[in-house]
Parts: C-alpha cells; structure tokens; sequence
C-alpha cells in the first residue's frame, strides 16, 4: 500500500524505510532515479550573516540583499508544491519575523517548512506551522563552539535560544559541522542537545566548499578518518545512552559508507540526495544541485522548478559516468552515491568524496548487511483510535502522490491515496470504521498494517494512549 516511505535528505533527518530503489540501472550503466519533483529545496534567502563562521558553505558575505526577489523565489516554490522546504542562509533571522511568517504560510499548505539559523537572533513570534527550527551546537564549550563561528558568548545565546524555542512547543534540531576540532565532543553535544530539550542530532561532516574552503587546510577542518570514526563511536554511544534522541541521532549530509562499516549495521548511513531528491536554490533564484555547489541548472524566477529538476542537461551528474574508483566497481554505489560530491579544491564540477579517493572499498560481505530501517509490520489486537498530525498534508499536483508529514516524504498508491484522504476528513478516526469503508478494496490486515506506518512516520497520531501487543 505504501510504494516508497523516505526521508527528506539533510536532512538528514533519518530514513524510515529501504529507499534504495530510487536507483535502477540502464543499458548503458548506472542511472540515479528521480520523482517528477526534488522532495526537499533549501532557499538560501541572503548572503549576509551576523557570524563568520570557518566552515561556511556559502560563496561569499554579503548585505542582505533585495527580499523582493525571495518573495518570488518564495511563491515560484510554493507553486510547486514542494513536500519540504528549508528556509536557509547566510542566517535567515536577519529577514523580519513578519516576512518570515508570510513565507511560512504561502508554504505550508503544502511543504514542511523548516528554518535553520545560527541561534543568535532569537524569533519570538514564528508561526506554529514552521515544522522544525535547526539550531548548530558546534562544540560542548564555548571555546570550541566559538573558534568555529567567531562570535565570542554565542554560545551561550545559542542555548538561551533554543530553550525559548522549545518552550513555545518548537520542535528544536541539533546541527552541528563536524571537524577536527570536535570530533570527540559529539557524544557530549548530543547529551547538551538533550537537556535543553532538541529533539535529534543531525551532524553536517565539514566539507570543502564556499567561503570553508579557503580554510580548510589552515585550520585543518577536515577530520582524519581516524577522527571521524570517534566521533561516529560517539554517537553510536549516544542512541544508547540517550532515550529522548533514540535513533535520532545520525548524519545531516552525505557520508561514504565506506569510512566505518558500523554505520552500515546501525542502519545510520546517509546519502544527501543530490539528483534524485534535493536542490538548492540561492538568491538570484538560481537552481544548483546543492549548497555547496556553483553549477546552475536554470533559474525558478525564469521557469518552474520541476522543469528544471526534468532537464536533461542534469544527466550529466545523475548518470554517474564521472564517478571514478573505488567507487566505480563498488556495489553500493547506487546507494551511496560516492558520498559528498563537491569539493571545491578538487574539480569545479562534482566527484567522489575526499575521503574515499584512496580507500579500497566496502567488502562484499558488508555490502550485504546494507538494509533500511524496516516498516513496522505488526499492529494491537485492539483497534485504535487516531487523528491527522498537525503537519500532516498531501501533494496531488504531481504524477506522483506524496503524504507529507513534518519529517517524511511518501509516495502513496491509489489505494493507499484513498485511505489517506479518508483520515483527513476527520478530526478523529476509529480504525474499525476504516476497515469496514474499505474492505471491498484492501484485506482488513493491509489496512491495519497501513495505520501502524502512519503511526511510525508520524502521519497520524494515536488518541487515547499507548499501543498495545
């Protein structure tokens, strides 16, 4: 019933089941597969930030820039029907709340909208319909966090920030750049983001490009592989001791498997999605494969997303003839993808990730451990009672049919549809009156199979307690 249940990429935000057949092969070689849209856009509304942070992603620093070509860059996307949306900078906080909150609402009808900013500017009025703010604790110290972004007490701002977001019901994420600096502070960050209230750990490997990587090398930015293998030791350590993140901690972008198989068997590997889910959009409107790249594809103040996201000048990334060894022969490759395609001191297009380019690969025997977080596959003996999550939508415009959740993209099938549409008439809704509405079209354990999924990708929630068996 359910065709394919994903995560958004940085997203980042864990993935819910197998998505590995996004990827299929063609007579030729191998083809990265693509819905008819990107399943998650970062706007990047300015270039202009209140830190400086060594790391940054972006090409430059700048003033803030005319909104009035955001507003459009805005509304070309929420034509679109986009299922998530990252409102992104430079630092967006610097963009009145009342422009901030316009975006939110021409968005939100159909994407999960989530604002990522630095923490030091505190928006004490965003809409409740923002699904998510991303807020980067970069060390377990000041001095750490500091060196990293270069505005001396952020640190603590940063905290003051958080906690006032999650006390207005705020779901509050955790994003800190992993370095050579921090590498062995990740568990500890993870323990910070848990008594201020975050809700996951999603951490962004430092990689070489923007304004970072004129600095990369100076400040030695990049973690050894020995460095980044403590640091998934720390988190690894961290999903055990810290039942509040559970499996909520993990990678926010692209990730070689290769560099420790005990991502593979913890199920926390991550691919960014670039060419089969994810662009960028910078501020001119500009359609790029991601943030840390330059190279545009069209613009969506000249045409509309999808037909740039169709063009089929993008095969020159998506049919992975660039990919060079030990990528090429390896068998993930479909899925990993050669993890972090830009580095800006190697190639002014896209290539395998730095850390791969003299490793030997993974082993066919763990290239077999490689599995999805599995879907649920029980459900109570009793029938439960549920209603539609706040941020719970669907996208109907599209070749394709997704439920949206605050976290999750879903591609439904027509039975699945449906139901889907059922659910959403209500405010609450007995599990045995959709079984009996639906028995002449799906078995009643299909039906209950389904509600249990929703359950887990936190489409619906359950009224009255727990369940149970």
């Amino acid at each position: 019933m359910v065709s394919k249940i994903c995560a958004p990429v940085d997203s980042n935000f864990g993935t819910i089941a197998s998505n590995y057949n996004r990827y299929l092969r063609r007579p030729d070689g191998k083809y990265i597969y693509h819905d008819s849209i990107p399943h998650l856009v970062h706007i990047e509304m300015t270039y202009a930030c209140n830190t400086s942070c060594l790391g940054c992603y972006n090409p430059m620093r700048s003033k803030l820039g005319d909104l009035t070509i955001i507003d459009e860059i805005v509304r070309a996307v929420a034509n679109s029907q986009i299922p998530h949306v990252y409102l992104i900078g430079g630092e967006p906080s610097l963009v009145t709340e009342e422009k901030l909150n316009w975006y939110i609402e021409l968005l939100a009808p159909h994407s999960s909208v989530t604002i990522v900013t630095n923490g030091i500017k505190c928006l004490k009025s965003i809409s409740p319909r923002l699904a998510c703010f991303g807020v980067p604790l970069h060390g377990d110290n000041a001095a750490t966090h500091e060196f990293f972004n270069r505005y001396p007490g952020s640190f603590q701002i940063a905290q003051e920030t958080i906690r006032y977001y999650v006390s207005q019901g705020h779901d509050v994420r955790c994003i800190p750049v992993l370095t050579g600096y921090n590498h062995d502070q990740i568990y500890n960050i993870c323990k910070l983001a848990v008594k201020l209230g975050m809700e996951s750990v999603f951490v962004d490997r430092f990689e070489d490009g923007g304004i970072g990587a004129s600095f990369s090398g100076e400040y030695q930015l990049k973690p050894t592989l020995q460095q980044f293998q403590i640091a998934v030791g720390q988190m690894l350590k961290a999903r055990e001791d810290f039942q509040k993140l559970g499996d909520r901690v993990g990678f926010g972008t692209a990730v070689p498997f290769c560099l420790d198989e005990r991502m593979i068997l913890a199920g926390m590997t991550a691919d960014c999605g670039v060419g089969s889910s994810f662009v960028a959009i910078n501020p001119a409107g500009e359609v790029r494969m991601c943030n840390q790249s330059q190279l545009v594809f069209g613009n969506v103040l000249e045409e509309p997303l999808e037909v740039i996201w169709n063009k089929p000048v993008m095969d020159i990334f998506r049919d992975l003839s660039w990919v060079d060894e030990p990528c090429a022969s390896c068998e993930l490759l479909l899925e990993c993808t050669g993890g972090c395609k830009v580095d800006v001191n190697h190639s002014d297009k896209f290539c395998i990730d730095y850390s791969v380019r003299k490793m030997p690969g993974l082993t066919p025997s763990m290239a077999e451990k490689l599995r999805g977080c599995e879907l649920t596959n029980s459900y109570p003996l009793a029938y439960r009672r549920i209603k539609p999550n706040y941020y719970t939508k669907l996208i109907l415009r599209h070749p394709e049919k997704f439920l949206v959740t605050r976290y999750q993209t879903i591609k439904l099938d027509e039975a699945a549809l449906l139901i889907m549409q059922e659910i959403l008439k209500e405010t609450v809704f007995d599990e045995d009156d959709l079984v009996r509405r639906f028995e002449a079209m799906v078995e009643e354990k299909e039906i209950r199979l389904f509600v249990s999924r929703l359950l887990q990708v936190q489409a619906v929630d359950l009224v009255g307690g727990a369940e149970n068996g």
